[in-house]
This record gives C-alpha cells, sequence and structure tokens, in this order.
C-alpha cells in the first residue's frame, strides 16, 4: 500500500474509532424516540374517534420519514466500521516516555502533505479545514449556540463548504489511494452519510416532539 493509503487507512481507523461510540449512541437514542412516537401515533390512531384517515396516515407517516436517516446512518456506519476493520495500526495511549501518540490531527496533516502536487489537493484541505473549524471549541456556552455557530450564516460556511466539496475531495481522495481496492470505505458516497448524520441530528428533537404532543393528546382525550 501506498505513503497516501497508510495514511487514509490510519485516518478513516481513527475516525471510526472515535466516533463509532457517540454515532452508535446517536441511532439508538433516535430510534428510541422515533419507537415511543410511532407507537403513540398508532395508538393515537386506533383510539375511538381519532384524527380521520388522512390525519391518521400523517401522524403515522411522520415518524416513519424521520427514521430514514437513521436507517442510513446506521448501514453507513457499519459499513464504514467493517471497511477499516483491519486498518489503523497506530497507536492512541497514554502519554508514557518514548511513546509517540499519534492524534486525529497529526494523522490529517500526513494526508494532506501525502496529497500536495496530486488533482484535487485543495479539495481535500477545504474540507480538512471545514471539519477542523466545526471541532474548534467556541466561547458560545449550550448545543443551541455551538449548532447555530456550526449552520449559520456565514458559517453554513462550515457544513456548506464541506458538502460543497467533499464529493471532489473524496474523488482524489479515491483515485490517489488506487480506486476502491486501495480505499474501500471511500466507496460510499459521503454526502449521503453526511446528510444522513444531519437527519439524525434533526429526527431527535423532532421525534421527542411529536412524542410529547401525542401523549399529551392522549392524556387529555
Amino acid at each position: 500500500m501506498s505513503s497516501l493509503g497508510d495514511s487514509m487507512g490510519n485516518l478513516a481507523a481513527f475516525t471510526g474509532r472515535l466516533l463509532g461510540g457517540p454515532s452508535k449512541f446517536l441511532i439508538v437514542a433516535a430510534t428510541a424516540v422515533l419507537a415511543v412516537a410511532l407507537t403513540l401515533a398508532v395508538v393515537l390512531v386506533t383510539s375511538p374517534g381519532g384524527p380521520g384517515v388522512a390525519g391518521s396516515v400523517a401522524l403515522l407517516a411522520l415518524p416513519v420519514l424521520l427514521a430514514v436517516p437513521v436507517v442510513v446512518l446506521a448501514v453507513r456506519r457499519r459499513r464504514w466500521l467493517r471497511a477499516t476493520a483491519s486498518l489503523g495500526a497506530h497507536r492512541v495511549v497514554s502519554v508514557e516516555p518514548g511513546v509517540t501518540v499519534i492524534t486525529g490531527d497529526a494523522l490529517v496533516e500526513r494526508v494532506e502533505d501525502d496529497m500536495r502536487g496530486r488533482a484535487g489537493e485543495e479539495d481535500v484541505n477545504a474540507v480538512f479545514d471545514a471539519f477542523s473549524e466545526a471541532a474548534q471549541p467556541s466561547s458560545d456556552k449550550g448545543a443551541g449556540a455551538r449548532l447555530t455557530r456550526i449552520f449559520g450564516v456565514g458559517r453554513l460556511g462550515i457544513v456548506g463548504r464541506a458538502l460543497a466539496r467533499v464529493d471532489q475531495a473524496q474523488r482524489a481522495l479515491l483515485a490517489a489511494a488506487g480506486g476502491p481496492v486501495g480505499a474501500p470505505y471511500l466507496k460510499d458516497d459521503l454526502r449521503v452519510t453526511l446528510a444522513a448524520a444531519l437527519g439524525v441530528f434533526v429526527a431527535v428533537p423532532l421525534g421527542a416532539l411529536l412524542a410529547i404532543i401525542l401523549a399529551l393528546v392522549l392524556l387529555a382525550g
């Protein structure tokens, strides 16, 4: 495997290990919330004096639609972890004398260095820079402020720039690594994975709100 292939494999494995736990928690949480919302919707629809045909279809369809990105993200997560299971021999350990700790930033720098002078270098750097910016700590407090900072005007910036160039960056990295054989974790369109992740972030609060409203309606009835 080439130096770039090694660097990309290590970065892909590092990303999978770093986000594997949080993404699983997010998927499980979203599944639980939407399952509760769907159950309450079924109870309301089948109760006497239900919302009618149109209302019933809407109530049952909403949790199902919100579950689409959850399913997509779960499938993409499993594929990524399987593709990177044998990669990433780097060490991420506690700091001890004589032990080299390889961080995510170091792995990103390696990929950027290996991409220098290759086609698609600017796209790769732009995507990495956008995600690095999104990961930077902010003086704003709270999840709401953080989401506003990432998605807001001027920083739609962050997500917008990444999504706008991630396809070109993925194509460039895939070609430089020798195609799907050299980088099997890049076979799936990363734009779909990122869109699914954003959809799950939206599905959790919407599903929770729907469940609360349905519970109140059932209690009032």
